[in-house]
């Protein structure tokens, strides 16, 4: 069969390239002279896609490395064609270790044993590797400790050092929007960046700010900053006003219809209609991302440029009361949050502060494969 067929998907994430640039161009423009930006594209990147946002990026002449969560994402934007450096900012365990290597990915040496391990494998490669260090300095998930840790590793990276070599050294703020905290782990990480360079391992990067810290603490932008969340949205409490939200979450209505009360919607009657309602159901559920959190607090959606509520849901489909939408219809458009084909607006972090969440990427990092992601 040689038809081709469009986006089959019932529901897609629309990626406004146009917008995700002018955001990338802002935080170029913000950054001080010779603070590089590392765009952070793990967890495909929060859901936008990780190789169609790297693609988009890639074209910066600014941009000379991504920084993704383990080496398959490594892996796969290598595969992709993406030329730019790539950092693993997780742990890579040993079987990883040989395709890290392979494709020239940037490895993160969080531990000890770790530096003799990669030496041992980038010899029976006859190919070294390019490492950076993660420090301590208050998160207390990976890294290692300035002072007599650090001073160990230091041995280790100075007996593989034919092998292993040192292109930066970066930590984590544990609580980005606290000056306290982040003051002190900044000034743990120059503690831990100074051991080695004193030691005579060369640190050409330093990097402890990311998205939220680059907001509100831009002092401690050192030699990069890593922006993940602030490619894509404002802050989601403090905004600064330039940076656009570039994605929404469209589908369409696939029923309407009277309901009247009493009637019940979805499995077991999770909900029962208190007044007559007019009732469309949508080819989206759980299944596909959306959070039954949102369905339970009735969050609003956009259907004909109007606020409509959600009422229930089941794995693959959910209901909307579309009782102030004038003459809806099947096929009509609904988005969950983003814009609308017509341009209406429903903030993705406005949605995701109904439920607590800090941010509406954590909305986007929960939809599922099915959900189409859409670059235009």
């Amino acid at each position: 069969m040689n038809t081709t067929y469009g986006v089959l998907n019932n529901s897609s994430l629309i990626i406004d390239t146009d917008k995700l640039r002018e955001n990338v161009r802002t935080i170029l423009r913000s950054l001080p002279a010779g603070t590089k930006l590392i765009p952070v594209v793990k967890d495909d990147a929060y859901g936008m896609g990780m190789v169609g946002v790297a693609r988009t990026l890639s074209a910066f002449p600014e941009i000379g490395c991504f920084a993704v969560a383990n080496v398959s994402e490594g892996v796969t934007l290598r595969r992709e064609g993406i030329r730019q450096d790539i950092l693993i900012m997780g742990s890579t365990l040993p079987f990883q270790y040989a395709p890290a290597i392979e494709c020239d990915l940037t490895v993160t040496v969080s531990r000890l044993g770790m530096v003799p391990e990669l030496a041992e494998v980038c010899k029976a490669q006859s190919k070294p590797l390019n490492v950076q260090i993660k420090l301590e300095t208050g998160m207390h998930r990976i890294g290692v400790e300035p002072g007599e840790e650090l001073a160990a590793l230091i041995g280790e990276l100075k007996a593989a050092q034919e092998w292993v070599h040192v292109t930066g050294a970066f930590s984590h703020f544990a609580w980005p929007g606290n000056a306290e905290v982040c003051e002190a782990q900044y000034k743990k990480l120059l503690a831990g960046a100074e051991q080695l360079k004193a030691a005579g391992i060369p640190v050409p990067m330093c990097h402890i700010s990311a998205s939220e810290s680059s907001e509100l603490f831009p002092q401690y932008a050192l030699d990069a900053v890593r922006i993940g969340r602030r490619l894509y949205m404002d802050h989601p409490k403090k905004p600064l006003g330039n940076i656009q939200e570039v994605v929404s979450w469209r589908s369409y209505l696939t029923n309407v219809k009277q309901r009247h009360a009493g009637d019940s919607l979805a499995y077991f009657g999770k909900y029962v209609l208190d007044k007559d309602t007019v009732v469309a159901t949508v080819g989206v559920g759980y299944g596909d991302g959306l959070n039954e959190k949102l369905v339970a607090c009735h969050a609003p959606v956009l259907v004909g440029g109007k606020r409509c509520p959600l009422l229930a849901c089941c794995m693959d489909q959910c209901f909307v009361d579309v009782t102030g939408v004038e003459d809806a219809k099947v096929g009509d458009e609904i988005t969950f949050f983003g814009y609308d084909s017509d341009g209406n607006f429903l903030s993705s972090q406005e949605t995701a502060n109904l439920i607590g969440d800090d941010e509406g990427c954590g909305l986007t990092s929960a939809l599922m494969h099915r959900v189409a992601r859409v670059f235009h």
